[in-house]
């Protein structure tokens, strides 16, 4: 009876360390504290957003893809190894995802995750990753002293990036 009473715990316990260690979805993490940020070029609006893909799970990926087009930015180009790539578990690479902002107007206020489309041997799946919040690009009248004391938000990654180039008045 006791060993029956047993089982739900052991259930319950063998689910949570499939997950932590990746099963069944892949435990991917974007880091931007070293690599962030990226360029930006007015002239034809293009903005690049620079991090690396963490594998933080216990079994290895392999990556096939990284990166989407929205309404209001276009992927351009993809910088970094060449896919697919296996990550091994604990390891990183360093990606940069070059954008054309296509509508300013359209940047949207709410999380605009990055997909990571990856491969293990029992299928293919979509796994998404959302760079850090970062500070956004300022007006030129900004001189970089604290207004109220307080420096600029930090905003969402893409509308960050887009500041770049759209004129906000920030």
């Amino acid at each position: 009876m006791l060993l029956l009473a047993a089982v739900p715990a052991l259930v319950l316990i063998a689910v949570s360390l499939a997950r932590s260690a990746g099963f069944p979805t892949a435990r991917l993490l974007a880091d931007t504290t070293e690599s962030g940020g990226g360029f930006s070029d007015s002239a034809d609006r293009t903005v690049s957003m620079r991090f690396d893909i963490r594998n933080a799970g216990w079994t290895a990926v392999t990556i096939t893809g990284v990166g989407r087009s929205g309404s209001f930015m276009r992927l351009v180009k993809t910088d970094g190894p060449r896919f697919p790539h296996t990550l091994e578990a604990g390891e990183k690479v360093h990606v940069e995802l070059v954008y054309q902002v296509t509508d300013c107007d359209a940047v949207p206020d709410e999380d605009w995750p990055i997909p990571v489309r990856v491969e293990r041997w029992w299928g293919a799946q979509t796994v998404e990753v959302d760079p850090s919040p970062q500070t956004p690009d300022v007006s030129e009248d900004y001189d970089e002293e604290p207004v109220d004391g307080e420096m600029p938000a930090l905003i969402k990654w893409h509308a960050a990036r887009a500041s770049h180039v759209c004129d906000w008045g920030l």
